[in-house]
């Protein structure tokens, strides 16, 4: 006969979790800095205790600011009234100049001058390594092999330099002020008069730098634009030289070249021929693109239409006799349509006024030819004229191809030395305007200081820093507590909450507080000194938190035995000493309490911890219930105090197919026998991870009762247990374990302070 039944309705609707973790949210986070306040707490004083020891080690430094105004006026002034074509700044260039000051073409020489390189504030004490700080960074790079193979080559004089440039950059600050025109150098020093200096050193440093940069800029130009001059007027008298050579071998060769006003009056001539050959020939094309008769039809029918005239119908009405004959042509035309329209076409009347319309018709187009002809002589005459003039033109020059070209090479000998003495010209004035205006009589110089740096009086470790400081530190404390706080909680990889527990495994969980035997109760209620063994806890503090959380265990425990006929509870753990010995031990003692006949088993053959709370005494027990069940009522034993059955097992030593045992059928035929004579029975089972009894025995068990160490046993170790055993659907709950009594006050807190009122010793 088995008792297993698969078809359990507790647990069954818990799905298996996937994973040992679980998604961490902001509840979670908070949850777990509440219970880890300390943490955060000491980092905030650690901070705190940072800050004011680097407040009090720290040296005091001072900081003093030099203005330098970049003046628009003067090249404003020079540009407007045309001295010197100097430009002026705009707000890009004023950004620029920004770079500049904290450029190394400013602060080198700076160093060099103020001698810095042998400064201890800059490079640290002498033989010193460049301080404390150098040599711990020197330590941190041979370590980490940061040095490269040419460090032993520098020259040591260039590497104090380079440490002072670079500590100098540090102090120094470069900025604009609220005029757009004013830039602010600030430097910072231990020393208050040495920040004055430095700030007022770097400033005439750039005021010196962009001056004497501007004079080197005018000598290049200078240079460049008189060499230019020389070149150019080189260029210049050889142009003219060659122009005059060729007008004198014109001269010598007599090709006298035409008087200009006879060319200029020859080109005239020629200009209105050729608008006259071009107006004679278009009169003479638009007369000959259309017959007779199409200007004839269109006479006809713009006069009937009312219609504007077209350029051939303009042109047959050009002359007197025309007008004529086409005012008759209308008349004729318009009298014979009215006849028409009146007696028909074939009237004598209207043939008659047909014939008298062709009659006139032809008339019309024998002068249109007739104006065609005079057209046609008047084109020839104009083409004849223009070949006169295209003739007289060429004969203008005693040999025309000669002429020509003397005359090309003539202008573009003029044009080529009035270009040079033109560029020459502009170029000498350019000189002149630099080497007389600017780099003699007016340096213009853009930048001067405005307002030079005095030594300050009070160091910048103000007020506002110090608060800055200790804030940080605070900040930075308390992030590193928090932080600690959350990598111990997730890094451990333990159930410290119930929720946590329910989160992971998706099973019911309550919390047990721990339990001190000796002091008679939980660490929380510390009022009895009673010693009171702690498997019968229960009797002793029927009130306490640990009491209450097995009662509602217990309630679980009621409300499977009425829905589904429970008696057999197992109560197992993945681990040893995680408590499930005590949990089973007072839940029997619970339950037998409350009437109910009540056995419990200790089935762990390998330890029996059970058996030396319980029945230190017993010489025979489960061994022998197993060989002869029937003898069950003899081998159990009794506590005086509570009335509570136990079955020990009473063995000197372990037996090496203790499991096989656990799955005989003497073990049915046992359980068969302890439904019959108990209502409920508690097993306390080796854990599950240690040995495999748990496999053999749970096919006789009703429900388990899974006990957790509280901050100790692993989320996958329990995972890994419940999915080895296969006993998720027929869990009850999970128990949560020796959980800290003030750790339960933080987890509880949210709960208040009331509910505690409930609770006694």
């Amino acid at each position: 006969m088995g008792f297993r039944n698969n078809d359990f309705s507790l647990q069954s609707d818990y799905a298996p979790a996937s994973s040992s973790g679980h998604a961490i949210n902001i509840a979670d986070i908070l949850a777990t800095l509440r219970r880890g306040w300390r943490f955060p707490v000491f980092g905030c004083l650690m901070g705190l205790t940072l800050g004011l020891s680097y407040i009090v080690s720290a040296p005091a430094v001072y900081k003093s600011s030099a203005r330098i105004l970049l003046d628009r006026s003067v090249s404003r002034y020079l540009s407007t009234n045309k001295i010197v074509d100097e430009p002026i700044f705009d707000d890009t260039d004023i950004a620029s100049q920004i770079y500049i000051l904290s450029s190394e073409s400013i602060v080198v020489p700076v160093v060099r001058s103020m001698k810095l390189a042998h400064d201890s504030e800059f490079v640290g004490p002498p033989n010193g390594g460049g301080g404390p700080v150098n040599t711990l960074k020197k330590i941190v790079k041979q370590f980490i092999g940061w040095n490269n193979g040419a460090s032993g080559t520098i020259d040591p004089d260039a590497a104090l330099e380079q440490t002072a440039v670079e500590n100098f950059f540090k102090r120094l600050t470069v900025d604009r002020a609220d005029v757009t025109s004013v830039i602010n150098v600030t430097f910072a020093s231990e020393d208050p008069n040495k920040a004055a200096i430095l700030a007022n050193t770097l400033a005439d440093t750039y005021i010196a730098t962009t001056l004497e940069a501007k004079l080197n800029s005018t000598k290049i130009i200078s240079q460049w634009l008189q060499d230019r001059l020389v070149e150019l007027k080189s260029q210049a008298m050889d142009a003219d030289r060659a122009l005059q050579n060729y007008r004198i071998s014109l001269v010598n060769a007599g090709s006298g070249l035409p008087d200009s006003e006879q060319i200029a009056n020859l080109n005239s001539q020629l200009t209105n021929a050729r608008i006259a050959v071009a107006e004679a020939k278009a009169r003479l094309d638009n007369i000959r693109q259309r017959p007779s008769d199409a200007v004839m039809n269109a006479l006809v029918t713009d006069t009937l239409n009312n219609a504007p005239r077209g350029a051939a119908v303009a042109f047959a009405l050009a002359t007197t006799d025309l007008v004529k004959l086409r005012s008759e042509y209308r008349d004729l035309t318009l009298k014979a349509a009215d006849m028409e329209s009146r007696v028909g076409p074939e009237h004598v009347a209207v043939a008659k006024l047909h014939k008298q319309v062709d009659e006139l018709r032809k008339t019309i187009q024998d002068e249109e030819r007739r104006v065609a002809n005079s057209y046609a002589d008047e084109y020839h005459i104009a083409k004849t004229r223009e070949s006169e003039l295209v003739t007289a033109m060429a004969q203008s020059f005693a040999e025309p191809e000669t002429g020509r070209h003397a005359q090309v090479t003539l202008r573009e000998l003029e044009s080529s030395a009035e270009t040079l003495r033109n560029l020459y010209n502009s170029f000498l004035q350019k000189f002149k305007e630099i080497n007389t205006a600017q780099a003699e009589t007016i340096p213009i110089q853009n930048a001067r200081i405005l307002t030079r740096a005095t030594p300050p009086r009070e160091s910048s470790k103000s007020f506002k820093k110090v608060a800055a400081v200790l804030a940080g530190g605070i900040m930075f404390g308390l992030f590193l507590g928090a932080g600690t706080v959350v990598a111990r909680e997730w890094a451990v990889d333990v159930f410290r909450t119930p929720k946590a527990v329910e989160q992971v495994t998706d099973i019911h969980c309550v919390v047990l507080p721990m339990v001190n035997a000796n002091r008679g109760g939980t660490a929380w209620f510390r009022g009895s000194t009673t010693s009171t063994p702690i498997e019968e806890f229960v009797l002793d503090a029927p009130y306490s938190r640990f009491t209450e959380t097995l009662r509602s265990v217990k309630a679980l425990i009621n409300t499977a035995q009425l829905v589904d006929g429970v008696n057999v509870i197992g109560v197992v753990s993945s681990m040893p000493k995680e408590g499930k010995t005590t949990v089973a031990a007072n839940l029997a003692a619970l339950m037998i309490s409350s009437g109910a006949r009540t056995l419990i088993i200790d089935s762990d053959v390998h330890l029996r911890l059970l058996t030396a709370k319980l029945a230190p005494n017993a010489r025979e027990g489960l061994i022998e219930a197993l060989v002869d069940p029937s003898r069950l009522a003899t081998l159990v034993s009794r506590r005086e105090r509570s009335g509570l059955d136990v079955l020990p097992c009473a063995l000197s030593t372990r037996l090496p197919n203790a499991a096989d045992l656990l799955a005989s059928h003497g073990m049915e035929q046992l359980l068969t026998a302890a439904r019959r004579a108990y209502d409920c029975i508690i097993i306390e089972i080796a854990p599950i991870m240690s040995v495999v009894d748990v496999k053999m025995i749970e096919r006789f068990i009703d429900r388990f009762i899974f006990v957790v160490e509280w901050g100790q046993t692993k989320r996958s170790l329990v995972l890994e247990a419940l999915c080895e055993a296969q006993i998720r659907e027929r869990l009850l709950g999970i128990v949560l374990n020796k959980v800290d009594p003030f750790e339960l006050q933080r987890i509880e807190a949210y709960k208040g302070d009331k509910f505690k009122d409930y609770y006694q010793e």
